[in-house]
């Protein structure tokens, strides 16, 4: 009852929330209460606010929490509640930290594997096709087969009709990816709804449990910090590091502003700075990392990651 409800308001809102943006929101509000532990039909907003600072300080990054900022004041919205839970403050040094998986890591991550073969050809398809596009995973979700083109057999390309925004964009896919996709339509893939290319047996994978395909493939990777977002951060550092102009990349990521891509140079020549110190700073020794059992010692059982 309540779900149809806040489903018809957003509705109504039509200028202001598109089809793939409610079907996200209602899915994302359901996914931040059992994460919150809180309803957010009868918590107030200073109890929101309470629990999401305690998240935080345990060490949930601002980005994802301001994202679930994002949604929670839209219900409240809907509630007609006139207070709304403030964003966290977010510095400019965040955009020198974000998480981007090595090139090992990523090898890890797509080599992990799943028990049912139709859970592990969508499973598989599904994060290859993140790492090769950059595209997001709401942006993965919403595909339909409609949207893979083979005009130019020697350059597949991706329609993505449901970007941020609702924006549309066209983006480059493998080959390799695409062939990943035929064999998983042609072998694995459940029927259960006919235009989209991720389904799971009640019909299009939702956001949160394509997300938590995602994080589980990094726990099994040996890498937990890894997180659906994160392919995207990795697609665009490899981008700049292959020589793949700035404007390419920024049309490419479904970027309105030049600025937004341009936190990829700013990581990645803090990157290069690490490396250039590791490369010729011998002053104290070499930097190759010590032995687990030396990290054991500095955080009890817990080595660094």
């Amino acid at each position: 009852m309540r779900e149809e409800a806040f489903k018809k308001w957003m509705r109504r809102q039509t200028d202001t929330y598109s089809i793939s943006t409610i079907n996200h929101t209602l899915s994302y509000v359901a996914y931040i209460e059992k994460g919150l532990g809180l309803s957010f039909d009868t918590a107030t907003v200073e109890e929101i606010t309470d629990k999401l600072y305690e998240i935080r300080e345990s060490g949930k990054s601002v980005t994802t929490l301001n994202g679930w900022v994002k949604y929670i004041n839209r219900y409240m919205d809907f509630k007609g509640e006139e207070t709304k839970i403030k964003y966290f403050r977010q510095t400019h040094n965040e955009d020198l930290y974000f998480y981007v998986p090595t090139d090992e890591e990523k090898d890890r991550i797509l080599s992990v594997t799943w028990t049912r073969p139709d859970v592990y050809s969508r499973n598989r398809t599904l994060i290859h096709l993140l790492f090769a596009t950059g595209i997001r995973i709401g942006e993965a979700i919403a595909l339909n087969w409609a949207d893979i083109d083979l005009t130019n057999p020697s350059l597949p390309i991706l329609h993505i009709r449901h970007g941020k925004g609702e924006k549309q964009r066209i983006v480059p896919l493998p080959p390799k990816v695409l062939k990943m996709l035929i064999d998983y339509q042609e072998k694995y893939r459940i029927n259960s709804d006919p235009n989209a290319i991720f389904t799971t047996p009640r019909g299009r994978l939702t956001h949160p449990f394509a997300r938590k395909i995602c994080k589980d493939a990094g726990i099994m990777a040996g890498v937990p910090q890894f997180h659906a977002h994160a392919a995207r951060h990795w697609r665009a550092i490899a981008w700049l590091k292959d020589g793949v102009n700035l404007e390419t990349i920024r049309r490419f990521l479904g970027h309105s502003s030049l600025k937004t891509t341009q936190r990829y140079i700013r990581r990645l020549q803090m990157e290069w700075s690490f490396d250039e110190v590791r490369e010729k700073d011998k002053r104290f020794g070499s930097w190759q990392p010590l032995g687990s059992e030396y990290l054991k010692k500095i955080r009890g059982d817990v080595v660094w990651k």
